[in-house]
């Protein structure tokens, strides 16, 4: 999944990427829709991470994201 498809899906990803990082809050990932690099300062930010593994991780999220959304096409 590419970053574009998540922006544009963002209120179904915001439940998935809290899931995913637990320390972020809802609320604020709704200010950083569709601007990568806030997000990835503050998942590092939250998650003691360098930028570097928060980038590394939002690509690793999609990546995921991606395969759970093509397991479901070929599942309907």
């Amino acid at each position: 999944m590419a970053w574009k498809q998540l922006f544009e899906n963002w209120a179904d990803a915001l439940p998935k990427i809290v899931d995913l990082y637990p320390h972020v809050d809802a609320v604020a990932l709704q200010r950083f829709r569709g601007n990568r690099t806030l997000f990835v300062a503050y998942l590092a930010a939250t998650h003691d991470l360098t930028l570097r593994e928060a980038n590394e991780g939002v690509n690793d999220m999609l990546w995921r994201f991606g395969t759970r959304r093509e397991a479901q096409k070929r599942a309907a």
